[in-house]
């Protein structure tokens, strides 16, 4: 907030920007927030905010940690020499603010932007790109204005509701339900992280026991050799162990390709697989029925077993790529067949 530099928005009068600034810091001591600053120059906000903060009374070690260049003079904070306990200071490398404080945007919880030029507009941007709860006061001008602006057409974790009030004028309470509004984002925040977080554990369980279920029907399909050679050959025998072990093993194909793709959607793919073990039983078994019409009362129906389990399997694992190169082709298309080419009459000379 320098009262030597232009702005755009221009800035209100410092007085009461400057004891906005103190209320704030006093507002985020009662609610138990850390600070990070990073420079007590006179243009910057910081050592207004830092000065409402520690006037506030007891604070815990370490509540203020500011983050200068290395080398950086302009650390003399208010009560820094008075209350060295509640300072932490953290020396960045580089030679400007810019480089310590975009960096550990990564890392705060949330953000008070209130005036300022380019450097507050990007911040704003950066946060509202990577969801970190924002609190701004467009009543003093500068890019704080331009943030609030773009909040109101950009998803946040602020409604719209909370961002008209970050609008109101400036008075009495107006720190205080700043940030509240900030709590409150973080809250949603870190609801929403929690979400997400069980989503994705219920999606590894689900992953889980598709896999598990996938290996379970494998053993079952290879169940059927050892079953098939221990019963005495029949038709019904050899037909079900067929049966029982081509459609076990294309599930199995199927839900195995799944889990190439994050295991999401097993059970859809599995009743793919399972149509496609069946369908490949179907045409298989056919053509040696039609080879040999007696197979399936015979020993030969257990070697033919072999055979059905290994095709069943590839089908599986195959079909759900082919079902989807069959979605994309286009059905209206029609089909490029050439044309056969006749010599001219009379001759290659034409007559």
């Amino acid at each position: 907030m320098d009262p030597d530099r232009t702005y755009d928005p221009p800035l209100a009068d410092a007085a009461p920007v400057l004891t906005a600034c103190e209320e704030i810091g006093t507002a985020l001591a009662e609610a138990g927030c850390d600070l990070v600053v990073y420079s007590s120059e006179a243009q910057f906000v910081e050592d207004r905010v830092v000065t409402g903060y520690v006037a506030h009374g007891d604070l815990p070690p370490g509540s203020v940690q500011v983050r200068p260049p290395y080398g950086e003079a302009e650390t003399d904070f208010p009560m820094l020499a008075e209350r060295p306990e509640v300072f932490d200071v953290r020396y960045e490398a580089g030679e400007n603010w810019e480089t310590s404080f975009y960096r550990s945007l990564r890392e705060v919880d949330g953000v008070v932007l209130l005036g300022g030029g380019r450097s507050t507009l990007i911040t704003g941007m950066v946060c509202l790109a990577f969801g970190v709860p924002m609190a701004t006061v467009p009543r003093f001008g500068g890019a704080g204005r331009t943030v609030w602006d773009t909040m109101n057409r950009t998803p946040h974790h602020a409604t719209a509701d909370e961002v008209s009030a970050m609008g109101a004028e400036w008075g009495a309470g107006s720190a205080l339900r700043l940030v509240r509004l900030l709590l409150v984002q973080g809250e949603r925040r870190d609801e929403q992280q929690r979400e997400e977080s069980r989503s994705q554990r219920r999606a590894a369980w689900r992953s889980g026991f598709g896999i598990a279920f996938g290996l379970l029907l494998l053993c079952v399909g290879l169940a059927m050799i050892p079953l098939a050679y221990a019963l005495k050959a029949s038709a019904f025998v050899n037909l079900t162990s067929l049966v029982v072990g081509a459609l076990a093993t294309g599930t199995s194909g199927a839900i195995t390709r799944n889990a190439f793709d994050r295991g999401e959607h097993w059970a859809r793919t599995a009743a793919l697989g399972m149509s496609a073990g069946a369908v490949s039983f179907l045409l298989f078994v056919s053509a040696q029925l039609a080879a040999s019409p007696e197979i399936l009362t015979g020993e030969g129906a257990r070697r033919l077993l072999f055979f059905v389990l290994t095709v069943g399997f590839v089908s599986g694992f195959t079909f759900d790529a082919l079902y989807g190169r069959l979605k994309q082709a286009d059905p209206q298309a029609p089909p490029s067949v050439p044309l056969p080419t006749s010599p001219p009459p009379g001759g290659a000379n034409g007559g």
